[in-house]
């Protein structure tokens, strides 16, 4: 006979429930996304430590460069922790940023659309 192999092992049970928060940082100027997510993550990285940040399950999703909008992934325990974590940005690549969250949601469809 043959089986079909589920394409994701884990049971929906048993999977982490997550969420998207959508956030924008007030910047004078031009931000890369490359340069948003390194920073924030070394920023992240120093206020939580790894394993803080692992158990948070971070992810870096995205980041509109010209609307200056970005969207993170989070487990559905630690979003407190990633607003305040966020809201602690003082500047990226030395240039003085502003950071608020927008929205938090449970799918990226519905984050993208804040964007």
């Amino acid at each position: 006979m043959n089986k079909k192999k589920s394409v994701n092992p884990i049971p929906l049970s048993l999977r982490d429930r997550k969420r998207y928060l959508v956030f924008e940082l007030i910047v004078e100027g031009h931000l890369k996304e490359s340069e948003v997510s390194f920073f924030l993550k070394n920023h992240l990285m120093k206020l939580f430590g790894s394993l803080g940040l692992s158990k948070m399950n971070y992810q870096f999703i995205g980041f509109n460069e010209k609307s200056s909008k970005g969207i993170l992934k989070c487990r559905h325990t630690a979003v407190e922790d990633l607003k305040a974590g966020i809201l602690l940005l003082k500047e990226v690549n030395g240039i003085p940023v502003i950071p608020k969250t927008l929205k938090t949601s449970g799918t990226v469809k519905k984050a993208k659309s804040f964007i």
